[in-house]
């Protein structure tokens, strides 16, 4: 018997904006029709088509990181932090970033295309991450549903300053 998932109570889908496919479909098909060009129609039909379908799993695959807030906790992607173990959550500045891409015990999930992030507290000494530092296009929308279904009886464990104190 397999177990469902609680429904969201926030939920969010980080998809490639349009333009990302209109730049890689663009480069990539001139540089396929500039190679095969002259070796044929045959392998100029196939080149296309193969190289249409990988920036398509490419970016589909890219733009399809998922962030949800459940009863369960925290998930992105694939990857969840349960209520237990989640500790300050606050809207990351470009100072705090930069602080958070210098060290190597931090989880990523970071998107180019998102210019929101924030910043989720590991209060789980057996985690090998100190803290999550996740890509959104609402960073208030996604701090608030998380101190909003935080369970009343899980307490904030993990003070920002962990971050700067190197620990």
């Amino acid at each position: 018997m397999s177990r469902s998932r609680p429904t969201p109570n926030y939920s969010e889908r980080l998809s490639v904006p349009a333009a990302y496919w209109v730049i890689a479909l663009f480069f990539g098909l001139s540089f396929v029709t500039a190679v095969t060009f002259m070796l044929g129609e045959l392998i100029l039909l196939v080149s296309t088509i193969g190289t249409i379908a990988v920036i398509a799993w490419t970016l589909l695959a890219w733009g399809s990181l998922r962030i949800e807030v459940d009863a369960d906790g925290v998930r992105v992607g694939r990857s969840l932090l349960e209520w237990p173990y989640i500790g300050t959550v606050t809207v990351a500045d470009r100072a705090m970033r930069a602080r958070v891409l210098a060290r190597e015990d931090a989880f990523l999930a970071l998107r180019p295309y998102v210019t929101g992030l924030v910043l989720v507290g590991v209060a789980d000494d057996a985690d090998p991450h100190l803290c999550w530092l996740v890509s959104t296009r609402d960073s208030e929308s996604l701090v608030r549903a998380i101190e909003d279904n935080r369970p009343s009886g899980v307490a904030e464990t993990t003070e920002r300053s962990r971050l700067d104190s190197g620990g």
